[in-house]
C-alpha cells in the first residue's frame, strides 16, 4: 500500500486517541459568539478542515500539471527551426 496511506491511517488514529482522552468541553470564540465544545469534536473538525484544504489543494496542483502540452508538427517544426538558427 501507499506511504500516503499509512500516514493518513495513523495520523487519525493518533487523532482519535487524543481526542478520547480529551474530551472536556472547551470555550471557543467565533467572532462575537462564544461556545462551549467538547475538545474531541473540535479536533475531529480541526483536522477534516485541514485534510480538505490539503486534498484541494493537491488536487488542483495536479490538474494544472496534466494541462496538455502542444506538440504538432507545426508547433514542433517552429521549434526545431529555431533552434537551427541558433
Amino acid at each position: 500500500m501507499k506511504k500516503s496511506f499509512w500516514v493518513i491511517l495513523i495520523s487519525s488514529a493518533i487523532l482519535v486517541i487524543f481526542s478520547a482522552k480529551n474530551a472536556d468541553p472547551v470555550s471557543v470564540n467565533i467572532l462575537f459568539n462564544e461556545i462551549r465544545v467538547s475538545l474531541a469534536i473540535l479536533l475531529i473538525i480541526v483536522f477534516l478542515t485541514g485534510f480538505i484544504a490539503g486534498a484541494s489543494y493537491f488536487f488542483i496542483k495536479s490538474k494544472k500539471k496534466k494541462e496538455p502540452i502542444n506538440d504538432t508538427p507545426e508547433y514542433t517544426e517552429e521549434l526545431s527551426d529555431t533552434n537551427a538558427n541558433n
